[in-house]
């Protein structure tokens, strides 16, 4: 059930990566992606998570864990999440509404789009 892919935020550039497994494949295969070495992605009650990651390599990007029970309302809930994280890596530190619900439905419809079968 492996899936992944990446986009670039409009504008702000920021890239972010979104990784969908099995709860027991995502932290192998976030490792991978990322090239770190964490034990544990997920917590026990957790179903999906955003992770600000910055490396020399690739510099600071985003990564959206998602498993096997994500809906739409998790993929809403973690857009949240990551508008927040590309705020923090464009350097936006007031936000208006506008920009975080531009940022917030861009993220939610690209991986929406992706992840509908065809």
């Amino acid at each position: 059930m492996s899936d992944r892919f990446q986009f670039r935020l409009p504008i702000y550039n920021v890239v972010i990566k979104v990784l969908k497994d099995d709860r027991d494949n995502i932290t192998d295969l976030f490792n991978q992606a990322t090239g770190l070495d964490k034990k544990v992605t997920l917590y026990p009650m957790e179903l999906a998570k955003t992770i600000q990651v910055s490396s020399e390599k690739e510099g600071s990007y985003i990564v959206i864990l998602l498993t096997e029970l994500t809906n739409t309302p998790i993929i809403v809930h973690e857009a949240v999440h990551t508008t927040k994280a590309a705020m923090r890596i464009a350097g936006i530190k007031q936000p208006d509404e506008e920009t975080e619900a531009f940022i917030t439905q861009y993220c939610f419809s690209v991986i929406d789009s992706y992840l509908k079968p065809d």
